[in-house]
């Protein structure tokens, strides 16, 4: 998707359509365009393996879920934004087990599962703080995921580079 925009300006208060010199001949237009990035949640088997939808997971057993935003430009995409709340009666954060990666944009579950994984601390503040996990008033236990500075877990600001894939996973306990 793009739009064209005209930007306008000249020498002495005149408004000639031009920014170089006020004499028209600068190029005034400016092209703005929107990508929609790949957002994708998906669950894990423990050995990396998607589950497939609506598959059968058993009280007790551990899976991961991991968030990933595909930013296939030109452009690195900055102060990106989530929240992702867990379901307390159905899933307990395993404490101490988020990491993020950062692959090339269009990497395959494979690539991204076989990534160079660092480990994320749970709470905001250093020495990673771009995602933290904390208690959103429920029941007993963190399970208000933000990445980025959002309200109300203020992180640092989450970026995507240019043609880059980043991905977050945690663990979680089946109830």
């Amino acid at each position: 998707m793009a739009a064209d925009n005209a930007a306008t300006g000249g020498v002495g208060g005149i408004n000639n359509g031009t920014l170089l010199g006020g004499d028209g001949t600068g190029d005034a237009r400016v092209s703005l365009f929107s990508v929609d990035l790949g957002l994708v949640k998906r669950a894990r088997a423990l050995d990396g393996t998607v589950l497939p939808d609506l598959a059968q997971v058993n009280p007790g057993q551990e899976i991961y879920f991991t968030i990933s935003v595909d930013n296939p430009t030109d452009a690195p995409v900055t102060d990106v934004r989530m929240t992702d709340l867990l379901d307390e009666s159905q899933f307990a954060y395993v404490p101490g087990t988020m990491q993020e990666v950062l692959v090339a944009s269009g990497a395959n579950d494979a690539a991204v599962w076989s990534g160079s994984w660092n480990p994320l601390t749970d709470p905001v503040g250093p020495p990673d703080d771009v995602a933290s996990i904390t208690n959103s008033g429920g029941p007993p236990g963190p399970d208000r995921l933000t990445l980025g500075s959002e309200t109300p877990q203020i992180n640092q600001p989450l970026t995507v580079p240019a043609r880059g894939l980043r991905a977050i996973r945690f663990r979680v306990r089946v109830l």
